[in-house]
């Protein structure tokens, strides 16, 4: 009985896989017929350029930034020990007459700042900008 019903089990995957084979020869075939239909002089597709428009909205407004970095300085995290490099945390307003604005984290390196990459953490993104 097992014999049986491994035997019918694999023959249901040989027979899936061929006719998963067949189907993609079909559409195969269909794009070949397409991209050779497209180049006959008396075809009814559109062969034309695609021409991308360029649009440019330029009404953001950038407010002060005086000070902004010493007041989102984090000198020390609740529960944690003091540590050697400069972290900063607080609000990156997106919209502000919607209230919209993400949180961030930075964390400078804390050796060679120069030379090595920072860490940014954004709060928020798509889902949390234009949902409310």
């Amino acid at each position: 009985m097992i014999k049986e019903s491994c035997l019918a089990l694999i023959s249901i995957l040989i027979f899936s896989f061929f006719m998963a084979e067949i189907h993609g020869n079909k559409q195969g075939q269909v794009f070949d017929k397409f991209q050779k239909l497209k180049y006959k002089v008396d075809s009814q597709i559109d062969r034309s350029d695609f021409n991308a428009q360029e649009v440019v909205v330029d009404n953001h407004i950038v407010h002060s930034q005086k000070g902004l970095k010493e007041k989102d300085r984090i000198d020390k995290l609740p529960g944690q020990p003091h540590v050697n490099f400069s972290q900063y945390g607080g609000y990156v307003t997106i919209d502000k007459l919607a209230g919209r604005a993400l949180y961030y984290y930075f964390v400078e390196s804390q050796h060679s700042k120069a030379k090595r990459p920072l860490i940014l953490w954004l709060n928020g993104g798509i889902y949390n900008i234009f949902l409310l």
